[in-house]
């Protein structure tokens, strides 16, 4: 699947914002598509001090001694000096609720869906295992200062049903757009969904999707009832300065 607009499909429910955002979504092999999604971007940043190109997360930073627990909403932006400036990427995830990551599909969580989630770079994924509605927010890189992008996308692995699994778009109050992760295809667990949006900033995203892993059910395609994900990579615009 390549680059597909807003306007030319069902599964994006767009919000009143004057020019139509750009809409990235791809199952199966999506490496072109999220690499056409970077492109757009610009280079990447691993500094502070950055006002153009992106940011990108991958989790396999995170040390393995915190496979399986609760992962500080601040770990990739810590705001100390002497805190390592690769961590310092500007973006805060999951609100109250557990985020964590594991090497395992979240074995340490649900051992009966696990089997179902493939790490799409390194060997990590990352989920917010008790909640289907989490938030995701900015910060300019290394500093507790509030800030917006103008695009954010994510790896998800194991969409199994369309409509199931969104990514909504925030300026303040307003919405701008909620857009469904495509199911993936019949060849990887993986679908991408990335929205650049050129004339709006984004303060806020909300993530949705249908169960949580901490209840222990299986997913949907092991006969569970509800639709089960983890996600891998998160790739957005550097955080600018509210």
């Amino acid at each position: 699947m390549g680059l597909i607009l807003c306007l030319a499909i069902a599964g994006c429910e767009k919000g009143d914002s004057e020019e139509p955002p750009s809409v990235f979504g791809a199952n199966g092999d999506i490496n072109s598509v999220l690499n056409l999604f970077r492109n757009t971007l610009g280079s990447l940043n691993s500094t502070t001090g950055q006002t153009t190109g992106r940011r990108e997360i991958n989790w396999d930073g995170v040390p393995d001694a915190m496979n399986g627990i609760k992962l500080s909403a601040d770990f990739f932006n810590p705001t100390d000096a002497a805190a390592p400036e690769s961590l310092k990427r500007g973006v805060m995830y999951g609100g109250d609720a557990d985020a964590m990551v594991s090497s395992t599909g979240f074995s340490e969580v649900n051992v009966d869906a696990s089997a179902s989630f493939a790490s799409f770079s390194g060997n990590k994924n990352f989920a917010v295992v008790n909640a289907t509605l989490w938030p995701v927010t900015f910060q300019v890189a290394g500093q507790d200062r509030a800030a917006t992008v103008n695009a954010f996308g994510a790896v998800f692995s194991d969409v199994d049903n369309p409509n199931s699994t969104f990514i909504e778009f925030f300026d303040g109050t307003n919405s701008l757009g909620r857009f469904y992760v495509p199911p993936h295809d019949n060849t990887t667990s993986f679908s991408f969904l990335g929205v650049y949006f050129p004339n709006s900033r984004i303060t806020d995203i909300n993530i949705g999707h249908e169960g949580r892993l901490s209840d222990g059910a299986k997913d949907i395609s092991q006969g569970g009832t509800k639709d089960l994900v983890v996600l891998d990579d998160f790739i957005y615009s550097e955080p600018l300065a509210r």
